[in-house]
């Protein structure tokens, strides 16, 4: 009896070493699992471009520099609009936006008091009572975006940068007169910002197609305002995409 005593001593103890040596294997996955999440993936490509089209409503501004009302309707005005972004993980990029659109709008004169008079110049005569322009609409902002990877998934977005308006003209329509300029020759360029949130679906790794619905601020200039005459304005956005991945990290 007591020669088999140290056989089952050795018996346990190569079961305990054993269990210690599994246990050290698992120990990585079970911390990841217990403290956090597995390390974040790699992005597919290292920079994304897109390109598409864009519906925006923009609300009424009060302009001091043509000393009128723009009002740029219900309708939607149409934009072009592209970017290019670095890939910071699976998800998140940052890259810079730039959109182009040649829009209209209708310019109602302001009234001015005695004692705050204007001093930039008057509108054209055949804007007296109000008349019909055309402008460029340009935008240039930086961007965040953060998405929920392949498939189909949702997406946030955040940008800020100018809005500017320029070569404004009065239209072919308008009291049969076309290409009269209005307004300063350098436009107007207004500090913007926007938040938007949407849909995407990755036909493959790197060809993603995206819904985006964005709402924005801006604030236009406010010399040669009448008095209690707000510069805010208000813009809504419908955007549709489609983004490419090229130049992978991996």
């Amino acid at each position: 009896m007591r020669e088999s005593q140290p056989d089952g001593r050795h018996g346990i103890l190569r079961a305990l070493g054993a269990a210690m040596v599994a246990m050290c294997l698992g120990a990585t996955t079970l911390t990841a699992q217990i403290r956090g999440r597995p390390a974040t993936r790699q992005p597919d490509a290292g920079w994304w471009i897109s390109g598409g089209a864009a519906a925006v409503i923009l609300n009424d501004i009060s302009d001091g520099a043509t000393r009128s009302k723009w009002t740029f309707g219900s309708d939607p005005l149409w934009q072009m609009r592209g970017t290019i972004e670095r890939a910071l993980d699976e998800a998140t990029t940052l890259g810079v936006s730039a959109g182009y659109g040649v829009v209209n709008l209708a310019l109602t004169p302001m009234t001015y008091t005695a004692a705050k008079p204007p001093t930039s110049p008057a509108l054209p005569s055949q804007c007296a009572t109000g008349c019909d322009a055309q402008t460029q609409l340009w935008t240039l902002m930086g961007q965040f975006r953060s998405s929920g990877g392949g498939g189909f998934h949702t997406l946030f977005e955040a940008a800020g940068g100018v809005t500017g308006f320029r070569d404004m003209r009065l239209r072919a329509d308008s009291a049969g007169v076309a290409g009269i300029a209005i307004g300063p020759a350098k436009g107007q360029f207004d500090l913007s910002g926007t938040l938007g949130a949407g849909f995407g679906y990755g036909l493959s790794s790197n060809l993603h197609i995206a819904l985006v619905q964005e709402f924005g601020m801006g604030w236009h200039a406010k010399a040669d305002l009448p008095d209690g005459v707000g510069r805010t304005w208000r813009v809504r956005t419908t955007r549709a995409s489609i983004r490419l991945g090229f130049g992978s990290d991996r």
